[in-house]
């Protein structure tokens, strides 16, 4: 649900030109579907508004009391904001409530340079050793494994023996197909009954019902 929130506020910023295209993410305002880079978002979105509240992270600033890691996230910032969250949601482990995703659950305008300078003893090995799943989410501008820290927490994961997934986009009209095959799979399966209904039993008592 936060995700999804993050995302509309995002979408809604853009319509706005409060978020806007730079040199470096010439990303298109009318687009949905992959949207500006993390940079861009992180720069023109997260970093004032968390400033404006005290300078938190953004995972605190909406859970104050902090949440339990179920999901590590890792993802590389070069990918479009909307891309990741869609992938993210569609992609999300069945009874998992919090995830750990460095962009949001870092405090973007502090500096966490001590806080990385031993990567075992970092704040994204613990949060990953927490958790149960890895969730890898690619993106269509680069491989996530350009960026060292993905990796390195691709090592960690895998030395610690978590479930280790990707995370995939959802299908348009996915839902659609699913319903009509459905339906025409039980409409098939109502016609196959009765039909073995009328040549077991006739018009009497059927030898057994389907």
């Amino acid at each position: 649900r936060d995700l999804v929130e993050f995302r509309k506020l995002v979408k809604r910023h853009v319509a706005e030109g409060r978020i806007k295209p730079t040199e470096l993410d010439k990303f298109d305002p009318a687009d949905d579907r992959i949207g500006p880079c993390i940079h861009t978002v992180n720069q023109q979105f997260i970093r004032p508004l968390t400033h404006a509240g005290g300078d938190a992270s953004w995972a605190l600033t909406c859970h104050p009391e902090g949440l339990e890691c179920d999901v590590f996230v890792t993802h590389s910032w070069h990918e479009g904001i909307y891309e990741f969250v869609d992938k993210v949601v569609n992609s999300w482990p069945k009874g998992a409530r919090g995830a750990y995703c460095c962009m949001l659950s870092n405090p973007q305008n502090l500096d966490i340079t001590a806080l990385i300078s031993n990567p075992k003893d970092s704040p994204f090995a613990k949060a990953l050793l927490s958790a149960k799943y890895m969730m890898v989410v690619p993106n269509v501008k680069c491989s996530i494994y350009s960026r060292v820290w993905c990796a390195y927490e691709a090592f960690l994961a895998y030395s610690a023996s978590k479930l280790i997934f990707i995370a995939t986009p959802p299908l348009p009209g996915l839902r659609r197909e699913l319903l009509r095959v459905s339906i025409l799979m039980l409409s098939a399966a109502g016609a196959t009954a009765s039909a073995i209904f009328l040549y077991c039993g006739g018009s009497g008592t059927p030898l057994f019902e389907v």
